[in-house]
């Protein structure tokens, strides 16, 4: 039985880090399909913490304290609730983050027990992923809306960054096995949990954004207000490109693409290259 925050229109964004999953809460939010915002990344939870009185004194942006994990969620539940719909985004390493600090389950906003529709998003290009993330973490701009100049995110305000991003083979080959690992701990929680989930490609959105948003509101239940749309402009450049040849290549280097199944082949951009 579902609990008294619960409603049958409630959804969970489930992502990896920049699998496309901000262009589409941004879509979602312009239907009128709730506004799916991410409440559980660390600097967040501090920042909200301080804002809603919550903070614990030891509290910092990299090492989050609240006095009540449970009050909390209670607050995010309250705030992210629009026109009858609560839909939050979270990333796995949020989720397992807030597991492990606060000891509670991220997805109790929804109430407890509580089994909210599950949105998956994910990027076929994995490699495009991984060189998209190098870069973000870098510049600091994730980002960015059309028409309007890059910022960097308040959460790296004061910290260290660079407009130079240096190719890194290591921190790409790191990442795309994290952003895949990440996919299977995503499925397996869909899974034992039951959920009632539908997958969402990036490369989809791109090609029919309008079409491919309508369909998820479809699988939701959730009759769209206004076409969905996103203001998001597009942010990859030839450096992205030239940093996923450059990585393929290296690849081929030390005969990595030998030893990956098929479906790792074909999401790196590799084509035959293992022959």
């Amino acid at each position: 039985m579902p609990s008294p925050r619960s409603a049958g229109r409630d959804y969970v964004v489930l992502a990896t880090p920049r699998s496309g999953s901000t262009y589409l809460c941004d879509a979602l939010a312009g239907a009128g399909a709730g506004d799916p915002q991410e409440w559980f990344s660390r600097a967040l939870i501090h920042h909200h913490a301080g804002e809603w009185g919550m903070r614990s004194a030891s509290s910092t942006a990299q090492s989050p304290a609240v006095r009540s994990p449970v009050a909390y969620l209670d607050a995010v539940a309250a705030r992210a609730r629009f026109e009858g719909i609560l839909s939050v985004k979270v990333h796995w390493h949020q989720y397992r983050s807030v597991q492990q600090r606060f000891g509670v389950d991220p997805l109790q906003v929804f109430g407890d027990h509580a089994r909210p529709a599950a949105v998956r998003i994910y990027r076929k290009d994995l490699l495009g992923q991984a060189v998209s993330s190098l870069i973000a973490d870098t510049t600091h701009v994730f980002f960015q809306r059309k028409g309007e100049e890059p910022s960097v995110s308040f959460e790296y305000e004061g910290s260290e960054r660079s407009e130079t991003v240096v190719y890194d083979f290591h921190g790409i080959l790191r990442r795309v096995i994290r952003f895949a690992e990440d996919e299977e701990h995503w499925s397996r929680f869909v899974a034992d949990r039951g959920l009632r989930s539908v997958g969402v490609a990036y490369e989809s959105l791109v090609e029919d954004l309008a079409g491919t948003v309508s369909g998820v509101l479809d699988h939701l239940g959730i009759a769209a207000r206004s076409e969905p749309a996103s203001s998001l402009a597009k942010q990859a450049t030839e450096l992205n490109q030239e940093f996923g040849e450059r990585f393929r290549a290296d690849l081929r280097t030390y005969r990595v693409p030998d030893s990956l199944s098929e479906g790792m082949v074909h999401r790196l951009g590799l084509g035959g290259a293992a022959a």
